[in-house]
């Protein structure tokens, strides 16, 4: 695709092609299953069991959204009992998200649903090592967050979002 050799645009055109794609296709599955949260809501799901507190800032920081849609979010999800919402110990402006039991029941439905459309192209991707894939994308999506917003993304893991590698 690239011919100036530049495959930084190569990795994010695809990436972003990627995403789109499955964020569309998420996004129709959790209507179809009457399921009240959308592919942005699910990854603050999956970000907040991995992470369990995490700030809400922190969360729109890892996350790429601004401040407003994170608080639109919130609401949403405490709304519906999916997540909880707390004034942290050591500083009472820091709110700390968790996730509450039937949070956790619908993300683990959402997240069959997740795999299930990855495995509808595992047959086309056996010569592609997906967990080695996802480790790179990891270790760069770390070093971005580090450099330049000085959020660390480990969270104690060593690499990887190995929830929706393994499935619910």
């Amino acid at each position: 695709m690239d011919k100036s050799g530049n495959g930084y645009l190569t990795l994010s055109t695809y990436n972003a092609i990627l995403h789109r794609q499955l964020q569309r296709d998420m996004n129709q599955l959790l209507v179809q299953d009457e399921l009240p949260v959308n592919i942005t809501e699910m990854y603050l799901m999956v970000l907040i069991l991995e992470s369990q507190p995490i700030s809400q800032r922190r969360a729109a920081t890892t996350l790429a959204v601004d401040e407003g849609l994170m608080t639109r979010m919130v609401k949403h999800l405490t709304s519906l009992k999916l997540i909880n919402k707390t004034s942290a110990d050591r500083d009472k402006r820091v709110k700390e998200l968790t996730l509450t039991a039937e949070g956790k029941r619908l993300l683990d439905h959402a997240l069959k649903q997740f795999n299930n459309w990855w495995e509808s192209f595992a047959g086309d991707l056996e010569h592609i090592d997906i967990n080695h894939l996802g480790n790179e994308l990891f270790d760069i999506s770390k070093v971005v967050l580090s450099d330049r917003h000085q959020t660390p993304l480990a969270n104690g893991k060593e690499r990887g979002t190995r929830r929706l590698e393994g499935g619910a």
